[in-house]
């Protein structure tokens, strides 16, 4: 039996995934109870995540009774009733098992994603200033997996990471996005900045031919990148920008 202290700690984590699922829904990353956020309990083999079954709520309006307990099988440790781990848990799980150091898993469904992958539209380096952290994911590399099935079974889920691999963002042909990171905080900014990239470069593509920014202004962000690697112990730092979702959720 878990520990107050480790009680308290898997609760908070628990918050934290329900919070990401919100954040999806009210930013428009996803549709109903289309996708779902998960995150790995610190030193065991199981993972909270969004849970799918009749009693289900849309991830705008997830609360943490909807976030339950599985294990790295995949095998419902604890969940409410009418409630049961997703159909495409064998996604997470893909991710979790492949790469030890991710913590927190995303998968939903973007329109602009869906709409420029199905148009074999690539994303294009449109911006640099006006979101760093978009430009770096591209040029970092987000690979797209060609399939547009849902991921079921262990075996899709090893032929999404031989395509995925060791990147933090894959797109899905036809069907959406899955995005890894090293804390909850991490992996939801990291599918907002994707989102946003995406949702730009659909509307550079509806207005004309999207002109990617000066090779040099690619050249200058990599030199500022180059000795500042990306930070692994994001689920201890309070991000501003998490901070700024979180507070619109409050709006409401």
């Amino acid at each position: 039996m878990a520990k107050p202290k480790q009680r308290q700690s898997i609760q908070q984590l628990r918050h934290k995934v329900m919070l990401s699922c919100r954040m999806m829904g009210d930013r428009g990353v996803t549709r109903g109870a289309f996708g779902h956020v998960s995150a790995r309990i610190p030193g065991t083999d199981k993972i909270l995540i969004k849970s799918k079954g009749p009693n289900e709520a849309a991830l705008e309006f997830t609360t943490d009774k909807d976030i339950i307990t599985i294990d790295i099988k995949g095998n419902v440790l604890q969940a409410p009733k009418g409630l049961d781990a997703p159909q495409e848990t064998a996604m997470h799980l893909a991710v979790y098992r492949a790469r030890p150091e991710i913590m927190s898993v995303i998968h939903a469904h973007p329109d602009w994603v869906v709409a420029l992958t199905a148009s074999e539209k690539p994303l294009l380096p449109i911006y640099a200033a006006y979101n760093p952290p978009g430009l770096r994911l591209l040029l970092e590399g987000i690979p797209v997996y060609p399939r547009s099935v849902t991921i079921i079974d262990d075996e899709l889920g090893e032929d999404l990471m031989k395509v995925m691999g060791e990147k933090n963002a894959c797109l899905l042909v036809g069907h959406g996005i899955t995005t890894a990171g090293y804390s909850v905080e991490d992996v939801t900014l990291t599918t907002l900045n994707l989102f946003e990239l995406a949702r730009l470069n659909y509307l550079a593509y509806a207005i004309g031919t999207p002109r990617p920014i000066p090779a040099q202004d690619i050249e200058e962000y990599t030199r500022r990148w180059k000795n500042r690697p990306r930070e692994r112990s994001a689920s201890t730092v309070d991000h501003p920008d998490w901070r700024y979702f979180k507070k619109l959720l409050g709006k409401k």
